[in-house]
């Protein structure tokens, strides 16, 4: 468990948050995922679920799910609660889980990022990720729009 600066406490989740995660999921994504979606990823034991919780809250007001094989680690998905966003919990989950990370060996951090969500990029640059490819028109537009690319990103934690 950690205190950040801006008083949110992070400390891993377990199975008994699967619907408050869902529940992020679905308010934070266009194509969110279901309770059982989130029970298989706790039931493997190579993903760890960060999760954020402000003032004492029961529930998590944001969460971070990064899956790790061998010496690499991947960030699944980022999602805050509405009222919670712009207030840097994103970005000290992010903090926490590229400690906890660097402190298992783990080596390089992957992602993949929607081209459009411009707050996302920019917390993930301003982490130290770099671009290393795109996957063009990888999300599925809004109706009556055009797909965007997926921007796939790294950041190289034995060099932090």
């Amino acid at each position: 468990m950690r205190v950040l600066e801006n008083g949110y406490t992070v400390k891993d989740l377990g199975i008994d948050s699967i619907n408050c995660l869902a529940n992020l999921h679905k308010n934070s994504f266009t194509r969110g995922w279901g309770a059982h979606d989130f029970a298989l990823f706790l039931q493997d034991n190579k993903m760890k679920v960060l999760g954020a919780f402000s003032n004492g809250d029961k529930k998590p007001n944001a969460f971070l799910l990064v899956r790790c094989v061998a010496d690499e680690a991947e960030v699944i998905s980022i999602a805050v609660g509405p009222r919670h966003r712009r207030k840097g919990v994103a970005e000290g989950m992010l903090d926490v889980a590229i400690d906890t990370l660097y402190d298992k060996g783990i080596k390089e951090l992957h992602l993949e990022v929607d081209e459009t969500n411009k707050g996302a990029v920019e917390l993930y640059n301003q982490a130290g990720f770099e671009v290393v490819g795109e996957r063009r028109a990888y999300y599925q537009g809004k109706k009556g729009e055009k797909a965007s690319s997926a921007l796939m990103m790294r950041l190289m934690l034995d060099e932090i």
